[in-house]
């Protein structure tokens, strides 16, 4: 008899989980799937629009009140866990990733690597790293270097994922594919029976979100009309088979 699905989502920074799979979230923990949220770089002074404290103390506890009440929306029993690492900008002054990894940032890589190899026991999401941002990038390095002993899934990071063409995003999960050796497929779990309305739901984080970035991620919802998951087929059927009983009895 199959164990039944635990998820874990790996999310580079408060925000980019439910950016990217609020519908998906709000499915599986409806469905009693038991839902962890792992936040990495969580100390933070970065915002999207102006706020009233930019300390980063002030804004680091910001975001995590936002956080918290995005998953209460979506269902009180959603464990968050904030690994609270200093973000890109306060490490190292830069965002996107134009050279290969620091000695800094390996050591970030083998400290998630390791803390995901102790703590995951079920179904890992974790963000394909378009957009070269470094934490993105650092996560889906230490994920890499753990597939082979773990369940693993990607998601489209937004917005980065709506600046992009189908061709190039393609190009990227080809490069994914070579670093992994293996075949990766996609699926988009659609509109029907969400539950929340996914605008309304990110906007709770309302010191990152501006109308330029809203309607990017909800045009990228509209594209796919819902939310694109790669990954090998074995695994996506995990998640399909969860979702599917959702499904019938909503």
């Amino acid at each position: 008899m199959n164990e039944p699905l635990k998820l874990y989502i790996l999310s580079p920074h408060i925000d980019d989980a439910a950016f990217g799979l609020a519908l998906t979230i709000s499915k599986c923990a409806n469905n009693n799937i038991p839902v962890t949220i792992i936040n990495c770089f969580t100390v933070t002074r970065w915002t999207a629009i102006p706020v009233e404290n930019k300390e980063t103390i002030a804004v680091s506890l910001l975001r995590k009140s936002e956080d918290a009440a995005f998953y209460k929306t979506l269902n009180e029993n959603i464990n968050i866990i904030n690994l609270d690492l200093l973000d890109a900008p306060l490490r190292n002054g830069y965002i996107f990733q134009e050279q290969p990894f620091r000695q800094n940032e390996l050591d970030l890589i083998e400290e998630l690597k390791n803390l995901l190899e102790q703590n995951v026991d079920g179904l890992l999401l974790c963000p394909l790293g378009i957009g070269s941002h470094i934490d993105h990038a650092i996560c889906r390095a230490a994920v890499v270097q753990l597939y082979v002993n773990l369940d693993v899934l990607f998601y489209e990071d937004l917005p980065y994922a709506k600046r992009i063409s189908h061709q190039q995003l393609e190009l990227h999960v080809k490069k994914l594919e070579e670093d992994l050796g293996v075949s990766l497929v996609n699926n988009t779990d659609g509109l029907l029976n969400c539950g929340i309305d996914k605008e309304q739901a990110i906007r709770l984080y309302q010191s990152q979100m501006n109308e330029d970035i809203a309607s990017e991620i909800i045009a990228h919802l509209n594209d796919l009309k819902g939310e694109r998951i790669w990954g090998e087929e074995t695994h996506l059927n995990k998640l399909r088979t969860a979702l599917q009983k959702y499904e019938s009895d909503y």
